[in-house]
Parts: structure tokens; sequence; C-alpha cells
């Protein structure tokens, strides 16, 4: 699905709304039919599915329909970057127009998170490209969004900003710092916002703080940041950050996820 699909379909979503989050309300997936597409989760990018893991419903991001649909230069330029770069090659790729590709699925009944906390558990099955998994926020209309994401190929965190159909990275996790989780074993991705505060963790180790709305620092090797990243020019970095939330992948990710739990503030 394109960038346009997710501008048509979010207005639908907003006006059918049900009220704005309570306390600890988690994501019922006990009535959905496994193999059907989410009830409770709209699929926006990318192929989403109810499946079984251990006896319990979660919602899986299948990465293989992607995969399947790969070029041969494509599977090339992948290969040639794990040789050359390891598994630190994420900018290389997002340079690439074949993998500006970043499933998202949004909550449907959640219409307006703007302070409080946003939890879900998480299991990586598959991905030979990537295997991002992450939580969607600030969803606004017009389809930008802001995610936070753990990465089993770079055992980082990382806050990601998208906007005007680019997506482009707000803060890594301390880069000498690297979260080894246990690909086998569900894990644990949180968020808090208070006001312009942010801060997430991974199995309760508190790994990213961000200001919301800062003005960008240098990029890379002292670069000037990219003109994007000023609130100024990007409405999805200025206060109030408030919007929609959901789930979030990238290109051929293969995760499992459950315990999707909103608090609000």
């Amino acid at each position: 699905m394109t960038h346009g699909r997710f501008a048509l379909v979010l207005p639908l979503l907003l006006a059918s709304s049900l009220v704005a989050p309570a306390a600890d309300r988690k994501v019922d997936l006990s009535k959905e039919q496994v193999g059907k597409s989410p009830v409770a989760f709209e699929p926006i990018v990318g192929t989403w599915i109810v499946a079984e893991d251990g006896g319990e419903k979660v919602i899986r991001v299948d990465g293989s329909p992607w995969k399947a649909a790969q070029d041969a230069p494509t599977r090339l330029l992948a290969s040639s970057a794990r040789r050359l770069y390891g598994t630190t090659n994420e900018e290389l790729m997002d340079n690439a127009n074949q993998f500006a590709y970043y499933p998202v699925a949004v909550a449907k009944d959640v219409s307006a998170f703007e302070n409080g906390t946003l939890r879900v558990k998480f299991r990586t099955v598959a991905g030979d490209l990537d295997r991002a998994s992450g939580i969607l926020f600030n969803v606004k209309e017009n389809g930008d969004w802001l995610a936070v994401r753990y990465n089993d190929t770079e055992n980082n965190i990382a806050l990601w900003e998208f906007h005007n159909g680019l997506r482009r990275p707000v803060k890594f996790s301390d880069r000498a710092k690297k979260f080894m989780l246990d690909r086998a074993a569900w894990h644990e991705l949180k968020l808090t916002i208070e006001g312009t505060d942010f801060k997430a963790w991974i199995d309760d180790q508190l790994a990213l703080e961000y200001t919301l709305g800062s003005e960008p620092g240098p990029g890379r090797n002292g670069a000037p940041p990219n003109p994007d990243l000023f609130p100024a020019n990007n409405p999805v970095l200025r206060a109030p950050f408030k919007g929609r939330v959901g789930l979030w992948a990238k290109t051929d990710t293969t995760s499992h996820f459950k315990d999707f739990v909103v608090s609000a503030k």
C-alpha cells in the first residue's frame, strides 16, 4: 500500500473513533479470528494477520510478501550491504527506493493518545533484510507519524519521524550500548510521553530519552541537520504530540505482537 492510502484511511478512522484512551486499556485479541486480518487494528501498510503463538492469539506482521516481491537488483543490494557493512547498513538501505517500505497498523479504538504510556510485547520471528519491531504514535490524519523501535540487526532503540513520505532518524540509543535480546523470547517495548518529555524502555531498561520538539543537532560527520528535522518545517515534530497509535515494522520483518496497552495520564 502507498502513503496515499494512509492519508485516505486515517480520516475515516478519526471520524469513527469511540473515545479517547482510558487508563490501562489493553487491546483485546480474544475474539480475533486466526488467519484473518485483525479487527482491533487497521492495517495501513503491509500484511497484518491474527496468528497463534504458544496458545495465545497475537498480531503477526508478515514480511514474506515484501520479500517475495523483491527483484534481483534489490537482493544484490541487500547482500552487498551486509558484506560491506555488517548489520549497520540502515542508512544505505533507506536511501534506496526499494527499501522505502514500513508496515504499520493503527489501533482502531484509541483516537487521541497524548500523555501517558504505551507498551507492547513482541517476538522476532524472521527477516533477512530487517528484524525491526516498534510502536507507532502521534499518527496524524495525513499519514505522518513518530515511531520508536527495537532493531534486532543493530540491537538498538531508535526514535523515527515520517513526514511527506520520507522517514528520518530523530535519536538513537547510545551506540556504545547494545541490547542483545534473545530472539526466541518475548520482550517488552515501552514509551512514555509527558508533554515534550519522551522516554523509551526495552525490558524495563531505560534506553532512550529525548525532548520532543527540540531543534536537531548536527548530522553525520558534523553536517548540517536535515531541514525536515526542524519542528518549524515539520508538523509531526511540533507539540501537541497527540494522535493515533499502533504497531510498526520494517521491510521483510516478521514479528508477533501481543499485550498492547495504552495508559493515559
